[in-house]
């Protein structure tokens, strides 16, 4: 009997001392100060308040890709005030190409609602990330005693998945991704991220110079795989939802020249097939303008530029019905990744009517503001920035959608 015990405790150390070793090697690593703390918020001096890691977004990205990136300072008391509403901004990308300034200033500042009720908003936004840091950002808020998030996402899905670090580069999948974030939070991972493995053409620049190695064509494989991911994620992220949450869609800029078609064989780009459609409407040559567009739909119906063309004809005609069809048909089949899916908002819809979601519906708003859509560009000042008029307006909604609903 001792001689079966001694044999079962043998074998379960042998079996455990790969974990036991980990375990001392992380905390030897956590004592000697190697390697960083990837938590979210950490306690000041005094523990009275939580301060946003300078730190926390490299849990999702590669360090070597964006080593210091710039944030607002966030800071709240540990202790929430009887008058106060805690509001988490969550957003990925999505807010740093909408409002770019954000890397530096905050979207939305404190304000006061009905009978001296203060909303303090707390911004997180992760550079360069998309759906799948939001859903992680949701999870980590929990311990902070939110009173609700507010989440801005989709428009930053086609970016692919920048967060892979040199040890996961080839791993270009959804749980590869999964598995990685997991684990960076400990030093041990940093130290074979860091200082272990090597590659020899390690990627040091997003996104690529050359479009064609990270453009995403519309209803391609790789979008169809994407677009489920976003759905996925959205569906987790209101399913397990422990707060409120008030998902936004987002404005969307019908009238910017297409930025890329995926055409092969062309002459002239995109935008000087757009210029010079716009030269020949505003002339109205009706001679030239049908050839033109008989030689461009000769060279493939269903792009980008052919729609757009053919929503300035329209416009021209003050068809604002068919001009507003063409336009989002454009936007649909331009190339990705430089603009907002608009299919991505339909799903912010529906999934915030199914499992009853607070929805903030920016991109209606906008429309309804913009002529039926026609006018949306000036709340723009490129395809996806808004110009100070969009940014004011982008923040009353905010603020009203808030206050109507979280009034005591």
């Amino acid at each position: 009997m001792k001689q079966v015990f001694r044999r079962i405790l043998y074998d379960a150390f042998f079996r455990l001392s790969p974990l036991l070793i980990l375990v001392l090697l992380e905390l030897s690593l956590r004592f000697l100060g190697v390697g960083d703390s990837y938590r979210l918020f950490r306690l000041s001096e005094d523990r009275t308040m939580y301060e946003l890691n300078p730190a926390y977004y490299q849990r999702y990205i590669s360090a070597e890709q964006f080593p210091d990136l710039k944030h607002p300072e966030m800071a709240f008391s540990v202790n929430k005030p009887p008058q106060k509403r805690r509001i988490f901004l969550l957003a990925d990308q999505t807010l740093f190409t909408l409002i770019p300034e954000v890397a530096e200033n905050a979207v939305l500042n404190d304000f006061y609602g009905h009978d001296s009720l203060k909303y303090e908003i707390i911004q997180v936004a992760v550079p360069h990330g998309n759906s799948f840091s939001i859903r992680h950002l949701v999870k980590e808020i929990r311990r902070y005693d939110p009173d609700a998030a507010l989440l801005l996402t989709g428009n930053n899905e086609f970016y692919g998945l920048p967060r892979k670090s040199n040890w996961i580069q080839d791993t270009d999948n959804y749980w590869g991704l999964r598995t990685y974030v997991a684990m960076k939070k400990y030093r041990f991972f940093q130290v074979l991220e860091r200082f272990v493995y090597s590659k020899n053409t390690p990627v040091t620049q997003f996104p690529p110079r050359d479009i064609d190695s990270w453009a995403v064509t519309y209803e391609s494989a790789t979008y169809r795989e994407i677009h489920a991911l976003f759905t996925r994620n959205l569906r987790s992220i209101t399913a397990k939802r422990t707060f409120p949450l008030y998902l936004l869609s987002l404005p969307v800029n019908f009238k910017h020249i297409p930025y890329r078609s995926d055409f092969r064989d062309k002459e002239l780009s995109d935008s000087e097939f757009a210029r010079e459609c716009a030269i020949l409407v505003k002339n109205a040559d009706r001679f030239m303008l049908e050839r033109w567009i008989q030689e461009l739909q000769a060279w493939e119906p269903e792009t980008a530029i052919y729609y757009y063309c053919m929503a300035l004809i329209r416009e021209h005609e003050k068809d604002s019905v068919a001009a507003l069809d063409y336009y989002r048909k454009a936007v649909e089949m331009d190339v990705f990744r430089v603009r907002n899916a608009i299919a991505f908002n339909a799903d912010i819809r529906e999934i915030s009517s199914r499992e009853n979601v607070f929805l903030i519906d920016a991109e209606k708003a906008f429309m309804d503001r913009a002529d039926r859509g026609l006018a949306v560009d000036r709340f723009f000042m490129n395809g996806i920035s808004l110009n100070e008029n969009g940014k004011i307006y982008f923040r009353e909604l905010m603020r009203e959608a808030l206050i109507s609903q979280m009034q005591p």
